[in-house]
């Protein structure tokens, strides 16, 4: 008896683990969406942005933390989404020809938080 129990448990746990992984991956795919299809009168919507200082501050940031960094060719796009500070979903070139897409929070203390790390390609298709 306390086989099956067991077995079963791990059976939800392991069910559980899996489902998660695919709802993440669709967030992310939602997210995205959000940020392409943007509704520039949508309240609380993402909207697509200049190149600010602080979008470019948020983009520094990006590069520095990545696994090789390099320097920055040109931003392609920026998009942003206020909050409880601002989300800025950048797209950008380095110098080395790749182009990368990232989503960094800026709180409304001024503090930089990378919450979606680099991706190869954009969010969107321009």
């Amino acid at each position: 008896m306390k086989v099956k129990t067991i077995c079963a448990v791990i059976a939800v746990i392991a069910l559980t683990g899996c489902e998660q992984s695919e709802e993440k991956s669709s967030i992310d795919n939602k997210t995205a969406e959000a940020i392409c299809n943007a509704k520039e009168s949508l309240p609380g919507g993402w909207a697509k942005s200049d190149v600010t200082p602080e979008a470019k501050k948020a983009v520094e940031l990006v590069i520095k933390g990545m696994e090789k960094p390099a320097k920055l060719k040109k931003m392609l796009a920026v998009h942003s989404q206020i909050v409880n500070g601002v989300n800025y979903a950048l797209e950008f070139q380095l110098e080395n020809g790749t182009i990368w897409s990232a989503i960094v929070y800026r709180d409304l203390e001024g503090k930089y938080i990378i919450t979606q790390m680099p991706i190869p390609g954009l969010f969107c298709d321009h």
